[in-house]
C-alpha cells in the first residue's frame, strides 16, 4: 500500500494537472472559437502555466496541513472540498482572460457563466467541507487566499475599465487591507493566524461577485439583470453589506487583541 504522504503528494500532482489542462483547454477552445491571435493566446497559456506551476509548489510545501479540524487526521488524497477550491484559483486567470478580452471580442455569452461558476465554488466548497466533516487546515487559507486574490484581481479590472466606481474600489480595498494587517499584527502577536469564516465576512464576498456578474451584464446590455438602476441599487445594497463585515472585522480583531496570549503559547483565529 502506498504511504499517506506519497498518496496526497501524487494526488495533489494530479489535481494541478488536471486544474491546468482544464484551463489550456478551454482556453485553446475560446481562442480558436473566437478567431483570436496567437500571439495573444501564447500569452495567456504562458501565464495560467505559471500560475499553476506556483500553486502545485505551495500545495506540496504545505502537505502537512491537509490535515482534518478537530482530529488533525491526515488525507490521504484531496478531498472534494479542497478540490472545489483548487478549481477556484486555478480558474482566475481565465477569468481575467475573459474579462479583458471581452471589450474586443464578443465573449459575454462565455464570460457570464463561466463567472457564475467559479463565483459558485465560493459557496459550495464551505458546503461540502461542513456536511462531510471535511473542514481541514489547508482549506481555510486556500478559501480565504482565492477569495480575496479574484476579488483584488476583478475590482483593478473593473476599476480600470470604469466598471466600478471610484468609492466602491476604495471601500473594497479598506476591507482587504484591514484583513491583511489585522491577520499580521495577531501573527506577530501569538506566532500564527489562520482565517476562520464568518457569516459577515463571507457573505460581503459572495454580495461582491454577485455584483461583479451584474456589472458585467450591464457593461453588455444584457437585459433585466443588466438594467442600471438594478445595478446601482445593488451596489449600495453591497457596500452595506461590506460595511457591517468591516464592522464585525473590527469587533473580532479588538476582542482577539484583548485576549490574545502571549506569542508562542497558542494558535491565533482570525476570520476571512
Amino acid at each position: 500500500m502506498m504511504p499517506a504522504s506519497r498518496s496526497l503528494q501524487r494526488s495533489v500532482l494530479l489535481h494541478g494537472i488536471v486544474a491546468l489542462c482544464t484551463q489550456a483547454l478551454l482556453l485553446a477552445v475560446i481562442f480558436a472559437a473566437f478567431r483570436m491571435r496567437l500571439s495573444t493566446f501564447l500569452l495567456y497559456l504562458g501565464i495560467t502555466l505559471a500560475c499553476h506551476a506556483l500553486l502545485i509548489t505551495f500545495l506540496l510545501s504545505r502537505r502537512a496541513d491537509f490535515r482534518l479540524e478537530g482530529t488533525d487526521q491526515p488525507l490521504a488524497r484531496v478531498n472534494l472540498s479542497n478540490s472545489l477550491t483548487i478549481t477556484r484559483l486555478s480558474s482566475i486567470p481565465t477569468l481575467l482572460f475573459l474579462i479583458i478580452e471581452a471589450s474586443t471580442y464578443p465573449l459575454i455569452p462565455v464570460l457570464l457563466p463561466f463567472a457564475c461558476l467559479v463565483f459558485a465554488t465560493d459557496f459550495l466548497d464551505g458546503v461540502v467541507a461542513r456536511r462531510r466533516n471535511q473542514v481541514t487546515f489547508v482549506g481555510r487559507y486556500l478559501d480565504s487566499t482565492s477569495d480575496y486574490l479574484m476579488i483584488i484581481a476583478v475590482s483593478v479590472i473593473f476599476l480600470y475599465y470604469q466598471l466600478i466606481p471610484v468609492w466602491f474600489f476604495v471601500l473594497i480595498l479598506c476591507r482587504l487591507i484591514l484583513f491583511a494587517l489585522g491577520m499580521g499584527l495577531l501573527a506577530l502577536r501569538e506566532g500564527k493566524a489562520d482565517p476562520v469564516a464568518t457569516f459577515p465576512g463571507k457573505s460581503s464576498i459572495f454580495a461582491t461577485m454577485v455584483l461583479y456578474v451584474l456589472e458585467l451584464a450591464q457593461r453588455f446590455g444584457v437585459p433585466v439583470i443588466g438594467n442600471s438602476l438594478v445595478v446601482f441599487i445593488m451596489e449600495w445594497l453591497v457596500a452595506a453589506v461590506i460595511v457591517a463585515s468591516l464592522v464585525d472585522k473590527a469587533i473580532f480583531l479588538g476582542r482577539r487583541f484583548a485576549n490574545a496570549p502571549p506569542r508562542g503559547s497558542g494558535r491565533a483565529r482570525g476570520t476571512s
